[in-house]
């Protein structure tokens, strides 16, 4: 456990030490970085990896003004100052996915390569945003934790009890936080500038996934320059949760390709 101390509060990170590939990893919307628990767990031992608390989840602060996606970029370029990483593989789901992507586009010296698992260049329409923001003001986070499930996990992973544990956890997410974040999400959208990110990328879909179907992965990994794509049969939006050992397999082989 390490804490960052920034300008609107103290940010959560987890640093793991190794002579090998360094990789950031940066969570979805809603989550921790205990999300990652699993794929870290499979990676050899000798890679390095951080990942963070955005602001509001977890154990970081909530931040006390209003916020965009570049500037949880910039929380992310902090934390890998202030642990010593000047490049890595930035390794990101949805928002964490977005933020990867304009890390990219802000810094493109600091990232090796890019893992894209379910996410967008403009995630969903700011209506929509807008409409969930309604509904948590109104109800809370508990309230509308029930209808985000099926859209984050697979029927299979569904009827496993640990679904409820996620669920717990969306639940007791900071509200401020997450409208803060939903509103950072709703204001951004970048498909025009996906052709200036020069760094390869393993991009992640979900046969499964209502938050970013299909066929939005397989746009992002087109308008990218350099892209591959893999698609996971019985997951949702989540495979690091859902599908770790095969998320596993494949992020080993990018990044064994890309690294000296």
């Amino acid at each position: 456990m390490h804490a960052l101390d920034l300008e609107w509060g103290t940010m959560h990170l987890s640093l793991s030490n190794g002579d090998g590939p360094t990789l950031v990893f940066l969570n979805s919307l809603g989550t921790d970085l205990r999300m990652w628990d699993a794929v870290c767990a499979l990676l050899p031992t000798d890679w390095a990896t951080l990942r963070m608390d955005k602001r509001g989840h977890g154990l970081s602060d909530t931040a006390p003004d209003s916020y965009s996606i570049p500037d949880l970029a910039k929380d992310v370029l902090a934390a890998m100052d202030n642990v010593g990483i000047n490049r890595a593989v930035v390794v990101g789901c949805s928002i964490g996915g977005l933020i990867a992507q304009h890390i990219a586009l802000m810094a493109p010296e600091r990232g090796l390569g890019l893992v894209l698992s379910n996410t967008a260049p403009k995630l969903g329409s700011a209506e929509d945003w807008l409409a969930r923001i309604e509904m948590i003001n109104e109800s809370g986070m508990r309230a509308v934790a029930e209808g985000i499930l099926p859209r984050w996990f697979g029927p299979e992973f569904l009827m496993k009890p640990e679904v409820n544990l996620w669920r717990t956890l969306l639940s007791r997410t900071d509200q401020a936080g997450y409208v803060a974040t939903c509103n950072a999400i709703a204001g951004t959208d970048i498909t025009e500038q996906l052709s200036e990110i020069a760094a390869p990328a393993l991009v992640f879909a979900g046969q499964h996934d209502l938050a970013t179907p299909p066929n939005v992965i397989a746009a992002l990994a087109a308008a990218l320059p350099d892209a591959d794509l893999i698609s996971f049969e019985t997951t949702g939006h989540l495979p690091a949760i859902e599908a770790p050992d095969a998320l596993v397999d494949a992020l080993i082989s990018f990044v064994k390709r890309i690294t000296p």
